[in-house]
């Protein structure tokens, strides 16, 4: 089983992920999207899960970033290696690749 860890920009977008759950339909809605995430996380963990190559970073000829979608909509991009999973990005599928980047090289 490979270790899973978090960027800082991952582990904001889960802070970000939980707190919107939380203000949609408070402590029970948050822990089910927490739930669904460790999940996630465990899959990809255990192998269960690989995920796709991102589509787009496939045209930029990046196949080691990979990810899954969730049933609520939650990207999780990571790369993956014979140790462990690094997730760095957490965010809603709806918002733009681009406009992540942005926010990633903005916020340094």
């Amino acid at each position: 089983m490979k270790r899973v860890m978090l960027t800082d920009g991952a582990a904001r977008g889960l802070d970000e992920w939980y707190l919107g759950a939380h203000a949609r339909g408070g402590a029970r809605e948050a822990t089910r999207i927490l739930d669904r995430i460790e999940i996630v996380l465990q899959g990809l963990a255990d192998g269960s899960l690989r995920g796709e190559v991102v589509p787009e970073l496939r045209h930029l000829g990046r196949h080691a970033e990979r990810q899954v979608v969730t049933d609520e909509g939650l990207r999780v991009v990571f790369r993956s290696t014979t140790e462990r999973i690094v997730v760095i990005l957490l965010a809603p599928m709806k918002q733009s690749f681009q406009a992540l980047l942005e926010r990633r090289l903005l916020d340094g």
